[in-house]
């Protein structure tokens, strides 16, 4: 059975999207959130969590701006 890959989506009042990914081994967690990151706009910030560097569970924090047309 594959692992579940999670992510934790805030909207901020703002319009700020925070995207925080779980439950993914390793730097692949960027992979998860890309297509996401994407079609929201340009990142604003990224910062990796301790998990990240850990082989058996990661989550890295993603905030991105408004996407203007």
């Amino acid at each position: 059975m594959a692992d579940k890959q999670k992510m934790e989506i805030t909207i901020l009042p703002n319009g700020e999207v925070s995207i925080k990914v779980l439950c993914v081994p390793g730097p692949s967690c960027e992979s998860v959130s890309a297509a996401l990151e994407a079609s929201l706009g340009s990142v604003k910030a990224k910062e990796r969590t301790a998990e990240f560097y850990q082989e058996s569970s990661e989550s890295a924090e993603v905030i991105a701006g408004n996407k203007t047309s």
